[in-house]
């Protein structure tokens, strides 16, 4: 299966998780930035910012793309998966 074929389908995420997540990756790079700073170490800063950058690209991506289905519509989804899957 190439990475063209892979899809992810989220039944359901409240606004809680959705907090957690993004609230874990602020703290991803947040963490590599403040370590960097109590070991003095610019090279360390400079990864978390890059990574910090990345993740706000990468989000910001997937949320102009972000295809939101109902519930029926993810079922057909599925359904039209599977079907391909069994030919």
């Amino acid at each position: 299966m190439s990475f063209k074929d892979t899809k992810v389908i989220v039944l359901k995420e409240n606004v809680l998780n959705s907090w957690a997540r993004d609230f874990g990756t602020f703290l991803t790079f947040a963490g590599l930035i403040s370590i960097g700073v109590y070991l003095e170490s610019s090279a360390l800063q400079w990864v978390g910012a890059l990574i910090g950058f990345f993740v706000i690209a990468c989000r910001s991506i997937s949320f102009f793309n972000n295809h939101k289905l109902t519930i029926s519509e993810a079922r057909k989804v599925l359904d039209e998966l599977e079907a391909g899957e069994a030919a």
